[in-house]
């Protein structure tokens, strides 16, 4: 999946005062929105099914306030379609806010043609500047909807031995940290999760990542993956055939009713198979905010699916 994000400025950005001689300036450079956790379809898998509910989920931020948000699906100039069609729907209801999680459902119109289609998400702010994310969708008819549809059903994570305690505590679990003021791990403390992928036939593998927020990497296949960027949490295949439709769990390793292998924060090396790697260099355990995420991808009918937390760790 490829992701463009654009940042684009309307007409007055910088506003420049002057003193009485003229020599001093002061530059004000306004702020722009951000987006991210963009989900674009059913467990963001990108799929629309014609005159069917489509979801569409993000969390916003504005420079100032939000404005408009605006969405527009449009047809590719490489691709070819039945006939000219293209798709614009706005929403007032975050007008006025500085912060605000966009969950939306609306049906894609019946006359749209099948096809793959740009996904424009446009973020309007009231200090006059805008941001663009194009994302990309395919509208099928729902007899064309896959079997194989990659997503993370179950995503959960624990903590270990806190406080050297032996003993857990319910860290995060599907979309929520269980205490908003504690989103932190410590050195010594262990990571511990829980995760699901549905919809899977044929051959995958699914890596579980720490990556430091700093390196600004967040791969969304396997192949993107840049090992000397990421500490490795657990690697779980399967291979299941095309037989019938399964869920991947990450406790094949470790025959737990529902946990995979843990780290330890501070580790000398990581979980990584057969060979584990170094945490040394670039990858070396600091104070920080981390990306914590799980990448799978399918080899047999080459789909990917991926999700990330942010939280920090502390080492000092």
């Amino acid at each position: 999946m490829k992701i463009k994000n654009y940042v684009y400025i309307l007409p007055i950005l910088l506003v420049f005062l002057t003193s009485c001689n003229n020599d001093d300036y002061e530059v004000i450079i306004l702020e722009t929105p951000t987006i991210s956790e963009v989900e674009v379809g059913l467990y963001n898998n990108e799929l629309g099914v014609v005159g069917e509910d489509f979801h569409l989920n993000a969390e916003i931020l504005a420079g100032d306030l939000i404005d408009i948000v605006k969405v527009n699906i449009e047809q590719k100039s490489n691709e070819t379609y039945a006939e000219e069609w293209s798709y614009e729907i706005t929403w007032d209801k975050y007008q006025g806010l500085k912060n605000a999680t966009m969950h939306q459902h609306f049906d894609i119109p019946a006359e749209a043609p099948k096809g793959k289609y740009d996904f424009i998400i446009t973020i309007t702010d009231q200090n006059g500047t805008y941001l663009q994310e194009i994302r990309q969708v395919e509208l099928i008819d729902a007899a064309d909807f896959p079997d194989v549809n990659p997503h993370v059903s179950v995503f959960g994570v624990d903590k270990i031995n806190v406080d050297g305690v032996s003993g857990f505590n319910n860290f995060y679990n599907n979309g929520e940290f269980k205490n908003p003021d504690a989103t932190f791990f410590s050195k010594d403390e262990s990571l511990w999760s829980a995760i699901q992928i549905g919809g899977l036939k044929g051959d995958g593998i699914m890596y579980g990542l720490l990556i430091k927020k700093s390196l600004n990497h967040k791969p969304e296949t396997v192949e993107a993956i840049d090992f000397s960027k990421v500490i490795v949490t657990e690697v779980v295949s399967h291979s299941s055939g095309d037989k019938e439709v399964i869920t991947l769990r990450n406790n094949k390793d470790t025959d737990h009713w529902n946990y995979g292998l843990p780290i330890k924060i501070g580790a000398a090396n990581d979980n990584n198979s057969p060979d584990p790697n170094p945490i040394t260099g670039g990858n070396a355990w600091e104070t920080g905010t981390y990306y914590y995420g799980v990448v799978y991808t399918n080899s047999s009918y080459l789909k990917s699916t991926f999700k990330y937390i942010e939280f920090d760790i502390v080492i000092e």
